[in-house]
C-alpha cells in the first residue's frame, strides 16, 4: 500500500511540474471519446503489462474516461481525479497533458520522457475488474448540486445535499438534524425512482440536537431490473419515531424531487418487458398484478417474482391469502403498499423452513393457488376494491 500511495503521489507531482505551455499533438475528439484502460507505463514509474494484470487480479482498475461533454475521469491505484479535455489535450489536477491517438491506443505524454499507454476498453470491462455488479445508470449525467430540504418539522429536518450515479448504484447524500432533546429515528418507508418502487434499507438514529451527514444507496442489481438509466424523479415517504420506545411520532411524510431538473410530465419511465410464460392475475383500470416466475433458489426460500402497478388515485395494498402449494397450505406474510401512479417488482416469499415443515419440496413445485386481495388505503378503514383467485402453474 505504501508503494501504491507513493506512486500516485509521484504522478501528481509530475502533473504539477508539467503544468506549463507544451506543444500540441493532433487529436481527434470524436475518436477519443470513451473508456481507455492503462496497458503500460514507462519512465521512472515503469509498469509492464504483467504488472498491471497483477493489479487487475487484485481488483484494481486503472483507466481514463473521456466524456462527450469535455469532462474526464482518471483512476490510478484506486484513486480518481476529475478533469477536462479537448482534442488538444487533457487537464488533470490543473496540469496539462498532450495525447496521441494510434488506432486503439492512446498515449498520454508526461513531458518527462515517460508515457502512459492506454488501450480502448469499456465500463463493462472496468466493472468486471472491480468486481461490481453492473447496473445501467448513465454515470455522465449531471445531477443537481443545489441543496433541497425535503423534511422540516419542529422535530427534525432532512436536506438532500447531492446525488451520484456510478458503479455502486444511485446514492443520495443527506444532512439530518434532530431539533429535540430526545433521541429520534428518521426512517424511510418508500423510495420511488421514475415511478418504480424501491426498498432501500435506510434509517438514522440521532442523539439530541445532533446533525448527521448520511447516504442512502440503491444498488445496481435493483436498478437494472427497471431499465432506468437516468433518475429524473425521486419520491420519498418517511417517518419519525422515538428511538427509545419505538413510538411513531409522525408518519407518511412525503417529498418529491427532480434531480435532473426535468418536470413531472417529462419523467422517463422505462416500459416493462413481458416475460415468457408470465401469469396475469389482474390487469384493469385500477391495477395490474402479474406473476413473472418463481425462484426456488432464493436464499430466503421460495420467491414468487411479481410485477405490479397502481393505476388508481389512492394508495393500494396488495395481499395474498388462502395460499396452497401443490395442494398443501403454505404460509406467507405478504403485503405490498403501492403509492398512486407507481409501479414495481415485488417478491412473495415462502420461508424454506416452513415449507419443508409441511412436506413441500421447493425444487419440485408445480402449482401455486391463492387469492389476491387489493385494498384502498386512503379510507379510514382499508376498503377491499379487487379480489381474484388464481392458479399459477410452473412451466
Amino acid at each position: 500500500m505504501k508503494r501504491i500511495a507513493s506512486l500516485f503521489l509521484a504522478f501528481v507531482m509530475v502533473c504539477m511540474v508539467c503544468a506549463v505551455s507544451v506543444p500540441v499533438y493532433a487529436g481527434d475528439f470524436d475518436k477519443a471519446v470513451g473508456v481507455w484502460k492503462l496497458e503500460e507505463m514507462s519512465g521512472d514509474n515503469t509498469m509492464s503489462k504483467e504488472d498491471l494484470k497483477e493489479y487487475e487480479r487484485l481488483g484494481v482498475a486503472m483507466y481514463l474516461k473521456l466524456r462527450k461533454d469535455g469532462t474526464c475521469k482518471f483512476s490510478l491505484y484506486g484513486d480518481t481525479m476529475e478533469g477536462t479535455w479537448s482534442e488538444y489535450g487533457i487537464v488533470l489536477d490543473n496540469a496539462w497533458f498532450t495525447y496521441i491517438l494510434d488506432g486503439d491506443k492512446l498515449v498520454l505524454d508526461n513531458q518527462d520522457g515517460s508515457d502512459m499507454i492506454f488501450t480502448r476498453s469499456s465500463m463493462d470491462e472496468i466493472y468486471k475488474i472491480l468486481g461490481y455488479q453492473k447496473g445501467i445508470l448513465d454515470e455522465d449525467v449531471h445531477y443537481s448540486t443545489k441543496e433541497k430540504k425535503i423534511l422540516d418539522t419542529d422535530i427534525a429536518s432532512v436536506v438532500i445535499t447531492g446525488y451520484k450515479a456510478d458503479m455502486t448504484g444511485f446514492t443520495v447524500s443527506m444532512r439530518c438534524k434532530n431539533k429535540t432533546r430526545n433521541e429520534i429515528t428518521i426512517g424511510l418507508d418508500k423510495c420511488v425512482l421514475n415511478k418504480y418502487i424501491f426498498h432501500p434499507e435506510w434509517s438514522e438514529t440521532l442523539d439530541k440536537r445532533e446533525t448527521l451527514e448520511t447516504k442512502m444507496r440503491i444498488i445496481p442489481a435493483e436498478i437494472a431490473k427497471t431499465g432506468i438509466s437516468v433518475v429524473d424523479e425521486m419520491i420519498l415517504q418517511m417517518h419519525l419515531s422515538n428511538a427509545t420506545n419505538g413510538r411513531t411520532i409522525k408518519k407518511g411524510i412525503m417529498a418529491t424531487v427532480y434531480p435532473t431538473g426535468r418536470k413531472a410530465d417529462q419523467v422517463r419511465t422505462p416500459l416493462r418487458k413481458p416475460v415468457e410464460n408470465e401469469y396475469r392475475i389482474l390487469v384493469n383500470n385500477t391495477c395490474a398484478y402479474i406473476i413473472q416466475g418463481i425462484d426456488p433458489e432464493d436464499t430466503r426460500g421460495l420467491a414468487v417474482n411479481c410485477y405490479l402497478e397502481n393505476r388508481s388515485k389512492g394508495t393500494l395494498n396488495f395481499v395474498w391469502s388462502d395460499v396452497t402449494i401443490d395442494g398443501k397450505p403454505a404460509k406467507t406474510v405478504y403485503e405490498e403498499s403501492v403509492l398512486p401512479g407507481t409501479i414495481g417488482y415485488s417478491d412473495v416469499i415462502f420461508l424454506k423452513s416452513e415449507l419443508e415443515g409441511t412436506g413441500i419440496n421447493i425444487s419440485d413445485i408445480s402449482t401455486i393457488k391463492g387469492k389476491l386481495r387489493v385494498y384502498d388505503k386512503t379510507k379510514t378503514t382499508p376498503q377491499l376494491v379487487q379480489e381474484k383467485e388464481f392458479t399459477y402453474t410452473r412451466k
